[in-house]
């Protein structure tokens, strides 16, 4: 029987996978601080775990804030985990980013080069470098942006809702980006599952937005002029999904983005 531990189950794309799958597996939540390795081991041995999925993590926005316990947290937890489950049969998924790519004029696919820009990416791709090196049975998705209803702080369309309701000044480059529902990361989890995927996959709608358009349908729907600034340069990251296809899943995008 497939008993699947989940931390960070307070986040938004793991709270969306609880939800829509708990009556599918049985899921456990560990609700401790994923730093404290020698809990999370005694809860993954006492849950007798078969799959462990790592949602959580420090976000993009505090780990410009907090450096060191970005490391900590977003490495040396993610370091400390495989540790363990090396020496046993568990199977590990784990959530990474589109953040650990540079922009590109092209649709990015899983061999572009990976050069992050920002420590949140740096230690994905360092995390995702060991879990590579000494683990066999891994499941890597470089999420691309989330997006949804009821969306926590934290996230392009709830940080821009937040600013145009305060009427902050809105500075973004000429950029286009990939958003994806957050149904259809969940769906893909259960899709890996089920196929018992194994390598890295990039998890996005492979669709171009320009984020200004999505700026202003959001004002026109909140009926606040935003206070926008665009800028010159022209920036992209979205995702080649040619992999995830080939596998067998095409993602169900939404005609309107729906928040």
């Amino acid at each position: 029987m497939k008993i699947i531990c989940i931390d960070g189950f307070n986040s938004y794309l793991a709270n969306n996978f609880y939800n829509r799958y708990k009556k599918k597996y049985k899921i456990v939540k560990f609700k401790s601080d994923i730093n404290n390795i020698s809990e999370l081991i005694n809860f993954i041995l006492k849950k007798k775990v078969t799959i462990y999925i790592r949602f959580a993590g420090l976000s993009r926005s505090s780990c410009k804030i907090h450096s060191k316990k970005c490391y900590t947290t977003n490495f040396i937890a993610n370091q400390q985990l495989v540790n363990f489950i090396k020496l046993k049969k568990i199977k590990l998924i784990f959530m990474s980013s589109s953040h650990i790519y540079s922009h590109s004029n092209r649709k990015i696919n899983e061999k572009f080069n990976a050069i992050p820009n920002s420590n949140y990416g740096r230690f994905k791709l360092k995390s995702e470098n060991y879990i590579k090196k000494y683990l066999d049975d891994y499941l890597i998705m470089r999420i691309f942006n989330i997006y949804g209803k009821d969306q926590p702080a934290g996230y392009f369309f709830s940080d821009i809702k937040e600013k145009i309701k305060n009427k902050k000044k809105i500075i973004i480059n000429n950029s286009y980006r990939d958003f994806i529902h957050v149904n259809e990361v969940s769906r893909f989890i259960n899709f890996a599952l089920n196929k018992k995927l194994i390598g890295i996959f990039n998890v996005g709608s492979g669709k171009s937005y320009k984020l200004s358009s999505i700026i202003k349908m959001i004002s026109e729907k909140m009926k606040i002029k935003p206070n926008l600034l665009i800028k010159k340069k022209i920036d992209k990251l979205v995702s080649d999904n040619t992999i995830i296809k080939n596998k067998g899943f095409i993602v169900k995008n939404e005609k309107n983005l729906s928040y």
